[in-house]
């Protein structure tokens, strides 16, 4: 895929995942981009968890994602002002994993 060839739906939908796990792993050294990016994720799971209970999703999978938003936002509060590598790691590979979950029911459908 080349810079200006368009996302199909199953990309753009994997793509703020993917933005996010980078976003948060540049931000580790910045401490102002660092809250920046844990709210923008913690809200991106937010997001998700409302569409996932309007678009009727079975009842374990709107359980995993809502448990998924509680734990973004809880760590986005638990690591203003101190930084955890092993927090931050275990949110990069949530947004990486979610990102690669949404491209591979992509194809399937």
């Amino acid at each position: 895929m080349s810079e200006s060839e368009p996302l199909n739906p199953t990309e753009e939908q994997a793509f703020p995942f993917l933005q996010q796990a980078l976003l948060l792993d540049q931000a580790r050294a910045a401490l102002a981009t660092l809250d920046k990016a844990l709210a923008l994720n913690a809200d991106l799971w937010l997001k998700l968890s409302g569409e996932a209970a309007v678009k009727g999703l079975p009842a374990e999978t709107i359980d995993f994602v809502n448990r998924m938003a509680t734990f973004t936002a809880k760590t986005a509060t638990a690591l203003k002002g101190e930084v955890s590598d092993d927090l931050l790691n275990k949110l990069i590979a949530l947004n990486l994993n979610m990102s690669e979950k949404i491209l591979e029911s992509g194809k399937d459908a």
